[in-house]
């Protein structure tokens, strides 16, 4: 683990931070590469990224303070780190969502086509944010004796490197769903919900390699919990809801008269 990269003065520049940069800019590249195909204008992707990833941010952070308020009650001078330490997928989605929401009222573009553009760039900058999840030391998979098990920071034991798993998870639904957007023209929100479908089914897989028990997690052998009673985590519960919700989107979106332009079939990741 390389939770930290090298030092400015005193400032520590961390490898999370640092790999979120590099997802967010080959995202925006990926965007603005597949805008034209969607009818959307390429030197607004770079507008809209300052309303998405900022409110990601924050909503990232928010969503995993309330998730560990317990703690956060006991340590308040930890409750604003700009050390990207504590930062959840799913309020980063969603806080994301509600910025792009605000910058369209601005910006004016067809609401599908553009969540359709963005909708595969996001899957890669998510893939790229796990590999900074296993430099950083967290979210990390179960103790292993396997070969393939990395050192984390602090603890005793090689653990399964599970970032990677979501990481390959990721990138392959995002190849996939760049392959059917070439196959033929699809009708506006197809894409976006398929996009939904794969960041569910990622993250619903992810979660088997490192949850456990509430004991496990305190004693750092998991890092995930699965819900009393039942053999799945929240996230896990979370990750269904996404995955019906991005079918009825798909679905809806695939039966109705399209309300902008159908891309075509050189769309690409």
């Amino acid at each position: 683990m390389h939770p930290e990269l090298f030092r400015l003065g005193s400032f520590p520049v961390r490898s999370y931070g640092v790999l979120l940069v590099i997802g967010v800019v080959i995202a925006v590249s990926i965007a603005r590469k597949r805008a034209p195909h969607y009818g959307i204008d390429k030197d607004k992707i770079w507008d809209s990224a300052f309303w998405l990833v900022l409110p990601g941010i924050l909503g990232a952070r928010i969503t995993y303070i309330v998730q560990n308020w317990p703690y956060y009650q006991s340590h308040p001078a930890e409750l604003w780190s700009l050390r990207f330490e504590g930062l959840t997928s799913f309020g980063g989605i969603l806080f994301g969502f509600f910025g792009f929401l605000v910058w369209r009222l601005r910006a004016k573009v067809p609401f599908w086509p553009f969540l359709d553009t963005v909708g595969v760039p996001v899957l890669v900058a998510q893939a790229v944010g796990r590999i900074g999840c296993l430099f950083n030391g967290c979210c990390y998979g179960r103790p292993t004796t396997e070969w393939y098990g990395v050192i984390v920071q602090g603890l005793p034991d090689k653990h399964v490197p599970a970032q990677l798993v979501d990481t390959a998870l990721m990138l392959v639904g995002a190849a996939a769903i760049a392959l059917w957007d070439k196959a033929k023209p699809r009708k506006p929100g197809v894409s976006f919900g398929l996009f939904v479908v794969a960041y569910g089914l990622s993250r619903f897989v992810y979660e088997f390699f490192r949850a456990g028990t509430k004991e496990e997690m305190a004693a750092q052998i998991a890092s995930s919990t699965y819900v009393k009673g039942l053999p799945v985590t929240l996230a896990q519960v979370v990750c269904l809801l996404l995955v019906a919700i991005g079918v009825a989107i798909a679905a809806a979106n695939s039966r109705r008269n399209p309300q902008g332009p159908v891309p075509s079939v050189e769309a690409t990741a």
